[in-house]
């Protein structure tokens, strides 16, 4: 599914964005990049060796948290469906580099526990929100010194079946070099709970009564977290995040986590840190949330986007229909918004409302990429600070790293003055969904606050960090560079 991609997609310039045209240097060795832990890094995964993944038809074993993220020290739920009845129990893993190279760690496991089947999701008709509104089953009581992080709870019944849910321990006290926050509006958005052909809807498709997969005219216009995630509960786009934090863990960075939730509360300081990172698909935005990245920039504090098409769309939190703050996701979209109080603030698409995310992004979506296989990233400004040491060359070719959705600098439209670190060729969807050749921009901009803002402009940079046969020396050198530059360690 493409973010936003059927709203939109077909935007046209009567200018051409900018496109260097530069020719290929000729192909030359080039080292191996830096090795990232990998361990045990499986053990969490829901089809881990000894398990089978949960699945939406049977339910063998579903669950969601009651929050998502908890601070050291705090208590956090998980609410769990078993079918049929039988022991279950819970495992708390801790995503990320540990001390003895491994990938992720076994934090603490609960004990056994006597799980039922709870009542089947519900429907608001409404909103078409899809509901799980089950009893807890277990509480975790984080340890004070547990480390900030993202952590993912593993259900686990007698018969071996599995899934998992994701959320992040944070630290509200310490400060640290980057702050991490992860995507669980998006992760939200996506999900289609409970894939039965019956029930289940997200923000872009919903189930019919007659079985039929159907689109915008039938989907949700507001999606709760009180329900598990689709399948096997690895929420979509969650390999993106996931590829980042592998890497970063293994880094000189002081690093700590929080949801774009806690961005939206004010449950963050910002000016805690030098540099925010938004690693994943960060598609949902509230206006809480883009005031506290426009807060947090003009105090001088630098953010990272290391995916493409971020803060499209204007979203609300909702509180639950039991009174719990912030669980519930709304966006009419293309709908009429009842709770709009003006055209300004409906739940529409940022550029829509007057506020275009490249005014804060220095580029912004423009189009699904549509190639069979990933694209390269092509190299521009190879002289700049941030491909030093790198030995790239411009027009250099960095495989397989353009796919997914791709960012662009969209000519006429408000921005600021950016510098073109890669200009990459791809196939998207142009006027009237022709497959049109265009280029995905990674953009570098600096603040007058004097705060830095990079977009890498595609999904798939993280993959160039972490990931095995994606992994590139250049992306990884490249994204240290623009560390160092965030964090002051090199001016």
């Amino acid at each position: 599914m493409a973010g936003g991609a059927y709203l939109l997609e077909n935007h046209g310039s009567s200018n051409e964005p900018y496109d260097p045209h530069e020719g290929t240097p000729p192909d030359r060795p080039i080292g191996p990049p830096s090795p990232v832990p990998a361990g045990d890094d499986v053990n969490w995964r829901p089809n881990a060796f000894g398990f089978k993944a949960s699945n939406d038809h049977a339910q063998q074993i579903k669950g969601y948290a009651s929050a998502t993220s908890v601070g050291r020290g705090e208590s956090i739920d998980f609410h769990v469906s078993v079918s049929p009845p039988q022991k279950f129990t819970i495992k708390i893993f801790r995503l990320g580099h540990t001390a003895d190279g491994r990938a992720s760690r076994l934090m603490t496991t609960s004990p056994e526990l006597a799980g039922v089947t709870q009542a089947p999701p519900e429907v608001v008709a409404a909103t078409r929100t899809v509901l799980a509104p089950w009893a807890a089953s277990w509480r975790l009581d984080v340890p004070g010194d547990w480390s900030s992080g993202v952590y993912v709870a593993t259900f686990e019944n007698e018969a071996r079946f599995r899934s998992v849910t994701p959320f992040v321990v944070r630290d509200d006290r310490a400060a640290a070099d980057l702050l991490v926050v992860l995507p669980f509006t998006t992760y939200q958005a996506y999900n289609m709970y409970p894939w039965d052909e019956k029930t289940g809807s997200s923000l872009y498709h919903a189930w019919t009564a007659t079985g039929e997969f159907g689109s915008t005219a039938v989907c949700s216009t507001r999606v709760s977290f009180d329900r598990p995630y689709v399948g096997d509960g690895i929420p979509t786009y969650f390999d993106l995040d996931y590829s980042f934090v592998s890497w970063v863990e293994a880094q000189r960075y002081s690093v700590s986590y929080a949801s774009g939730i806690d961005l939206h509360a004010g449950r963050i300081d910002p000016t805690r840190y030098k540099a925010l990172v938004f690693p994943g698909h960060d598609e949902y935005w509230s206006s809480e949330m883009r005031s506290a990245l426009d807060a947090a920039l003009g105090k001088g504090v630098s953010a990272a986007f290391m995916a493409a098409n971020n803060v499209y769309w204007r979203i609300r939190l909702d509180a639950s229909a039991a009174g719990v703050e912030h669980r519930q996701v709304t966006c009419y979209k293309q709908r009429q918004d009842p709770g709009a109080r003006s055209p300004q603030t409906r739940t529409n698409l940022w550029r829509v409302i007057g506020q275009p995310e490249q005014s804060v992004l220095g580029a912004m979506y423009r189009s699904v990429v549509t190639d069979a296989k990933p694209q390269p990233l092509v190299v521009d400004s190879a002289d700049h600070w941030f491909w030093k040491g790198t030995g790239v060359r411009n027009g250099e070719r960095i495989p397989n790293l353009v796919a997914g959705e791709a960012d662009q600098v969209w000519p006429g439209q408000n921005g600021p003055d950016v510098t073109y670190l890669a200009v990459s060729p791809f196939t998207g969807n142009g006027k009237g969904d022709k497959p049109t050749r265009m280029p995905a921009h990674t953009v570098l901009h600096q603040h007058e606050s004097g705060a830095w803002v990079f977009n890498a402009g595609t999904f798939y940079w993280n993959h160039g960090l972490s990931t095995p046969r994606f992994a590139d020396v250049r992306i990884q050198g490249a994204t240290r560079n623009l560390f160092d530059r965030m964090t002051g360690a090199r001016k």
